[in-house]
């Protein structure tokens, strides 16, 4: 949606109830519309290595750069929110993006990895299919079964029954897969009886894990301890896990005790490219309760940052594992108000909770203290994201358990309530919540937005109306001047229908109590159209007019409080009309006296022609007693300078009644007044005592436009008020048509100019366009086409053509276009 105040974009507020936090799930896809692009982000729960046909964690960032997590993260630094009025959807995007995916084990991810290495090594898929379902036979026998060509679904009963088959010697690889495949599957014997055939007791696939690494994940400690036993060491880290991550995320609370006890530490962090988490970590992510405590009570540090910047507790939040998060907050040392540190994003992890709409999580944290002041780098505060989450009970959580201010304020000055405008289920409900914890459904932001604003721009029509029942103040206007009216009528015109049952809740008629009367008693409460009146009482109803919605003072509400300020008013307003036109009077006076005829400077006896004598004088008493008395003409001057002071001063004090200067500088009135007020300063004589002519034509001007104003201003009495918006609504539409045919009137008076070159009424295209405008109100001059009898007859050809231009003007012009305008004048008027 593009407006006045948003080409937003569409900058607002989105309700976007997906994000791609700390703690994403495994597998999950996140598309979130920023600024019109898909910014599609998609988590694997285990980074696999290149040599395997798994697909690899995969990053489409917002600028569509595909990266693999064995590439630098790239993030697009988009700054601030640009301005409401550029963007009005902008504001875009509440979403956090963080720089780290999930990574996760799981046990579908161990077996499609194994299978697809075992796969890429030329071996036989059904040795790992006989382990799993069979445990009569042995490794020594399945190793010397000949490979089946692509079949892979061989049961176990037709391999043992075909053992007579040729032999062939294994795979070296194949040992290897078969090996750490039995430790995954906790079967001790074959594990043994793989050592025994020549399987790498050190082999890694190319994730690297190992046999102790998928033993202590499928918490089997006696493959464990058989391995430990053959040299292995506790704290083996090939690529990203040690053997006691593995049991972390396993939740494997026996292996994870044997290993601590053979030396496995608890400080190693998970060697992921730029983005180590902690033992902790992987616990949270796999919601291991009974490690996670086991690790704690060993002495792990729960509000330890490591390289991704977050610690457990942030973890534990985000993702909503509320089990976790208990325990991580029994340790007496556990912080709830430390922050996250990816970059410039300063988020505890009661945001986090909150951004998720984790409810559990966020009562947990309030419990324990939480700051629910504390703000993040765009200065969100945990209502602000729990109210962009949609999540109502985490909403209600912070306004009752934590004291949250429904009013708090983000860095562009936005509340929760402009963030829980959006398009999800809850919004109306999440609304009203608030409302009703105190909120300011007009506070405005830097931009001049207001909820409604944001609401209305977005075509939400049922926000819209639960913010106008609510007393949403539809004159509120941005930093552009674009009012939340103006916005609702064109984006949610069904809407408008709350204004006109708000008007019509406030008529109420009461029958009288006595029976036997039949009086009834009729209340009208203003209150609906006073409480947003500022800065003038009349401002409510002007905005219906400015935005076309006229038809709204039609309603007995306002109709009625117009009469009644009308009633009130109309004393002061009759004085001023008064006041005006003495001032106006006044200086027409000076004027005709002291410059139409230069009677001043005759008066002082300058050096004049008899010429300008004359025109003082012209055989008038007037004119002699102005010449013998300059002081008459002096007394004009300083009573006008007298009155116009006053006016003056009404005109700074009439500043305060609009909303801005810029609003006050855009009046017609106001430039006109001023022009007036100036022009008596400029007109004077007082600087060089004496007059000057081209003072004539600043007099002449001001003159014109004080009673034309004046014109205006009885317009505006009731009994006047039709006949001069009238004349005002004729006279715009007859501008555009006069711009829409002026091509032709330049084009007939070019004609007339060069058929008619000894007329002085053509004797240049500026005095001929004038001559074109008087005779298109049919004062035709005819002795243009008449020869002068006693001069010489123009050619017979020049001749013609006059009088073809002539008639033609007289049909098209005259005729056509002037009956075309008065048609126009009297449409409008009907």
């Amino acid at each position: 949606g593009t407006d006045t105040d948003s080409c937003h974009t569409n900058a607002q507020v989105q309700n976007n109830t997906s994000r791609n936090g700390i703690g994403n799930t495994i597998g999950t896809i996140n598309d979130t519309p920023i600024n019109g692009m898909n910014s599609i982000k998609t988590t694997a729960s285990f980074p696999v290595g290149t040599t395997s046909n798994v697909p690899a964690v995969t990053v489409i960032n917002q600028v569509g750069t595909r990266k693999t997590h064995v590439d630098s993260y790239e993030y697009m630094e988009v700054g601030p929110s640009p301005p409401a009025e550029s963007a009005p959807n902008l504001y875009d995007s509440y979403d956090e993006t963080y720089s780290e995916s999930s990574a996760q084990l799981c046990n579908d991810i161990i077996r499609i990895s194994l299978t697809e290495q075992m796969r890429q090594a030329g071996g036989r898929l059904t040795l790992l299919e006989c382990f799993e379902l069979s445990d009569q036979i042995t490794a020594e026998e399945l190793f010397r079964i000949t490979p089946f060509a692509s079949n892979s679904s061989t049961s176990p009963q037709s391999a043992s029954s075909d053992i007579n088959i040729a032999t062939s010697t294994a795979l070296k690889a194949e040992k290897n897969i078969c090996f750490l495949w039995a430790a995954f599957l906790q079967k001790i014997h074959v594990l043994k009886q793989c050592v025994h055939l020549g399987a790498d007791v050190n082999f890694c696939d190319s994730n690297g894990l190992s046999a102790l690494h998928l033993a202590a994940f499928s918490g089997s400690t006696e493959c464990v301890a058989y391995l430990l036993s053959n040299g292995l060491d506790a704290n083996l880290q090939p690529k990203w896990y040690t053997p006691l991550h593995c049991a972390a995320f396993g939740n494997s609370l026996s292996t994870a005790e044997l290993l601590i006890a053979n030396g496995a530490r608890l400080d190693i962090p998970t060697n992921k490219h730029q983005c180590e988490e902690s033992l902790l970590h992987c616990a949270v992510r796999s919601n291991a309760v009974d490690c996670l405590r086991f690790f704690i009570k060993k002495g792990a540090d729960v509000n330890s940052l490591h390289r991704n910047g977050t610690n457990a507790i942030h973890l534990a939040a985000d993702l909503g594992h509320g089990q976790c998060l208990a325990v991580l907050l029994e340790c007496p040392t556990a912080d709830t108000n430390v922050r996250v540190r990816q970059g410039d994003k300063q988020m505890t992890a009661l945001h986090l909770a909150a951004d998720e709409g984790n409810l559990d999580c966020v009562t947990q944290l309030l419990a324990r203290g939480a700051d629910v002041r504390a703000r993040n780098h765009r200065g969100f505060s945990p209502l602000h994201l729990a109210a962009r989450s949609g999540s109502t009970d985490c909403v209600e959580a912070l306004l009752k358990l934590g004291g949250c201010d429904p009013n708090v304020i983000d860095f562009d000055e936005r509340t929760p309530l402009h963030t829980a405008v959006g398009k999800s289920e809850t919004a109306v409900e999440m609304l009203e919540i608030l409302i009703a914890w105190g909120a300011n459904v007009n506070q405005k932001d830097i931009y001049g937005f207001t909820a409604l604003h944001l609401a209305a721009l977005d075509a939400l029509g049922p926000c819209v109306e639960v913010l106008l029942h609510n007393g949403a103040d539809v004159t509120m206007k941005s930093r552009k001047g674009t009012s939340a009216l103006n916005i609702i009528s064109r984006k949610t015109p069904a809407s408008l229908g709350v204004i006109q049952c708000k008007l019509d809740a406030a008529i109420t008629l009461t029958q009288s109590q006595d029976s036997s009367s039949r009086e009834v008693e009729l209340e009208l409460d203003f209150r609906s159209i006073l409480q947003h009146c500022h800065p003038r009482e009349i401002s409510y109803l002007n905005t219906f007019v400015d935005d076309g919605q006229k038809e709204f003072l039609q309603h007995p509400l306002c109709s009625a409080f117009l009469y009644i300020k009308w009633n009130k008013i109309r004393k002061y307003y009759i004085a001023r009309l008064l006041f005006c036109f003495t001032f106006v009077l006044f200086l027409t006076l000076y004027v005709l006296t002291a410059l139409a005829h230069n009677c001043y400077n005759g008066s002082k006896d300058m050096k004049e022609t008899i010429q300008e004598q004359e025109l003082c004088q012209k055989q008038s008493i007037f004119g002699d007693m102005l010449r013998n008395n300059p002081f008459v003409i002096e007394m004009q001057w300083m009573v006008l300078v007298a009155i116009t002071v006053l006016e003056i001063c009404r005109k700074i004090y009439g500043i305060t009644g609009y909303n801005s200067l810029k609003h006050y500088i855009t009046q017609t009135e106001n430039v006109i007044e001023w022009f007036i007020i100036l022009s008596v300063f400029v007109i004077s004589y007082i600087y060089t005592k004496r007059t000057y002519t081209w003072q004539n034509h600043v007099g002449a001007f001001a003159v014109l436009l004080g009673w034309t104003n004046l014109m205006l201003m009885i317009g505006q009495l009731p009994v006047f008020g039709a006949y001069v918006a009238m004349y005002t609504k004729v006279q715009v539409e007859f501008a555009k048509l006069f711009m829409a045919y002026s091509c032709m009137l330049i084009g007939f008076t070019i004609s007339f100019c060069v058929i008619f070159p000894s007329s002085s009424s053509f004797a240049n295209p500026f005095m001929g366009f004038i001559t074109v405008l008087v005779m298109m109100t049919g004062e035709q001059d005819l002795e243009l086409l008449i020869n002068d009898p006693d001069g010489k007859d123009p050619p017979f050809l020049l001749e013609i053509s006059a009088q073809i231009t002539f008639v033609l003007f007289l049909l098209f012009v005259t005729v056509i276009l002037m009956n075309l305008l008065i048609g126009i004048a009297v449409h409008d008027i009907q």
